[in-house]
């Protein structure tokens, strides 16, 4: 445990030197008016994916930014949603993918998503846009453009809402060099306010044994994003609550923490980025479609809501 707490406070130590050659007052998103820790909200800001499947649970264990699925032919009806939320609640607006996979088509053609944000840009309800998630740059080439213009349109006809990508980076996408997705799709170069990062630690071996959650990886992706220009007060924890046991049709890899995981997952983070303009449990809703990538998640996992409503709170 020692051993555990000098390498985080090394984390840390590296992370604030790289906060400072990083220049952490340059691009959009970190010095302007729409500024990520200018939330709308008089407290902390507790963001889940998938609150649709079950808002009133949502709500009880302290979600106040719920994701809501804008529509794509009746901004009316968006906006009839986010109105009827209770008060001290606020949405995050899912505008479809961009440049994840597909690389020509985004998820809301650039009509629709204009439509969408006309609507909404004077809705105090509305904290702002979920324009990407996980966006690869190095395949999909526009990628820090296309976001750029979606942000941008966002930011000319709102003083206050907020443009939102989730950027994977790691040796996935970039090998060996490490921050690549981070330096390509920093806000100076998309006009994004908050930059969510997801390093999820806890996982099985390739034989399916549980393996020890591996934090090394949240501090590791914390500042690979500071020393490729994404400000601290930027960044959006996501903490791991989903796990795919049960899952079929594809590999078992990621694991549901167990209580006392999670918890020391929360406290890493929290230690590592203590003023994020919000947090992200990923994932309320359980997934499950062709594949099931997230059988379980915090709807079916009343040990994780436990946690989870001590932490909102």
């Amino acid at each position: 445990m020692r051993a555990a707490r000098a390498a985080l406070a090394a984390t840390v130590a590296a992370v604030a030197v790289a906060a400072v050659g990083a220049g952490c007052g340059s691009g959009h998103g970190a010095g302007s008016g729409h500024g990520a820790g200018s939330g709308h909200g008089a407290g902390p800001l507790h963001f889940a994916s998938g609150t649709n499947a079950n808002q009133k649970l949502a709500l009880s264990l302290g979600f106040n930014l719920v994701d809501v699925t804008g529509s794509q032919t009746d901004p009316a009806a968006t906006k009839a949603t986010v109105d009827a939320l209770p008060d001290g609640v606020q949405a995050l607006i899912w505008v479809g993918n961009l440049d994840n996979t597909d690389c020509t088509t985004p998820g809301y053609e650039t009509p629709r998503f204009r439509s969408l944000v006309n609507a909404l840009a004077h809705d105090g309800k509305v904290y702002g846009y979920y324009l990407s998630d996980e966006p690869h740059p190095l395949m999909c080439t526009n990628a820090a453009a296309d976001i750029r213009a979606r942000a941008d349109y966002v930011h000319a006809r709102s003083d206050s809402q907020k443009a939102f990508i989730v950027v994977q980076d790691g040796s996935g996408p970039c090998g060996a060099r490490l921050g690549c997705e981070f330096r390509a799709l920093r806000p100076a170069k998309t006009d994004v306010d908050v930059v969510g990062l997801d390093p999820y630690p806890c996982h099985y071996d390739e034989a399916g044994n549980a393996v020890p959650c591996a934090y090394d990886l949240i501090g590791e992706r914390v500042a690979a994003a500071v020393a490729n220009g994404v400000p601290l007060r930027a960044i959006a924890p996501l903490y791991q609550e989903f796990g795919q046991e049960a899952r079929v049709g594809g590999p078992m890899y990621y694991r549901t923490p167990k209580p006392a995981e999670l918890s020391r997952m929360l406290d890493t983070w929290g230690t590592l980025v203590p003023h994020a303009p919000f947090d992200f449990a990923y994932t309320f809703g359980v997934q499950c479609s062709s594949t099931c990538p997230a059988p379980q998640a915090i709807e079916n996992r009343p040990e994780l809501q436990r946690l989870v409503r001590a932490h909102n709170r």
